[in-house]
């Protein structure tokens, strides 16, 4: 560029290189080939220690520290056969083919089934009510433990509310399709042809894994105490003689799916409500009344 004028010549070669020493000071070494970018505070207090002042290490954290303005890429993960997409349905799956295996022939399955069965009835004569309240306990627990001080669920409490909701919706109607369909008579022989799969179970394991993927950063002693609570819940139907013992595996199978198509429904529901917009809530509440019961849906606009 050529100037005429010698004073503005020497005026904007002063411009360029106050620009260009900002631009080099805002740019900071970072790993690699990573670039990281420094933003200057808008005010800075006399005396006051300067970032380019710190050692290296120090600016590297506070570089991290930024991560609003952060170019800084990460290698990606190994893919391995335990963190592939398909690998989280493959315990229910197996738990849902044992249960079936034993449905359609003479399988040892189906003899573990019914030794299983006259051992309960030659030892247990007791019936233990209890699992009524147990498959409902790790579901209450996901939905609100939430708003116990110092544990953070991994979703917020509407978003967990839609996960439990289609989990829950889908487990229904995939139980109550199966058990009409297959007709399996129970163990405790009172004309009841609605045992495969175990209700019970599938409610229990639902909250379960619910349970397990909203706090396990949290501690997996939670996720653990859930998985325990559902295993007692299916261990009581046997010996309630109310379920074989594939009922039961069939059951936890089914509620492990359930819980996981809520987590793959929940951006379908956001996009539906259009609730990732701040201004945007919606809320579930149950309704109680004299002679009715139901859920009111809140949705703000």
């Amino acid at each position: 560029m050529l100037f005429h004028d010698k004073q503005a010549s020497t005026r904007m070669m002063f411009l360029l290189f106050s620009a260009n020493l900002i631009c080099s000071l805002n740019l900071l070494y970072a790993n690699g080939d990573t670039l990281g970018v420094l933003v200057f505070p808008s005010r800075m207090q006399p005396f006051e220690k300067s970032v380019f002042d710190k050692p290296f290490h120090e600016c590297q954290t506070f570089r991290k520290e930024t991560s609003s303005f952060s170019f800084e890429s990460y290698p990606p993960r190994r893919k391995t056969f335990l963190n592939a997409p398909y690998a989280k349905f493959i315990i229910p799956t197996l738990c849902v083919a044992y249960g079936t295996a034993a449905r359609f022939n003479d399988f040892p399955i189906r003899r573990f089934d019914k030794h299983i069965a006259e051992q309960v009835d030659k030892h247990i004569n007791k019936h233990y009510g209890i699992d009524n309240y147990f498959q409902v306990t790790p579901a209450v627990f996901a939905w609100g433990l939430d708003f116990v001080p110092g544990i953070k669920a991994q979703h917020n409490f509407r978003d967990r509310t839609l996960i439990l909701a289609t989990s829950y919706a889908f487990m229904v109607g995939s139980v109550h399709t199966i058990k009409n369909v297959t007709s399996i008579e129970r163990p405790r022989k009172w004309g009841e042809f609605n045992s495969f799969p175990s209700g019970h179970t599938a409610v229990a394991f639902t909250g379960a894994h619910i349970l397990y993927k909203e706090y396990k950063d949290c501690s997996p002693w939670i996720g653990i105490g859930g998985y325990l609570i559902a295993s007692t819940t299916g261990t009581l139907r046997v010996i309630n003689r109310a379920h074989w013992v594939s009922d039961i595996v069939t059951g936890a199978g089914i509620g492990i799916l359930s819980a996981e198509v809520g987590y793959m429904m929940l951006p379908v529901w956001h996009r539906l409500f259009g609730i990732r917009e701040k201004n945007k809530q919606i809320a579930f509440m149950p309704h109680l009344g004299f002679q009715s019961a139901g859920v009111n849906l809140i949705y703000i606009f």
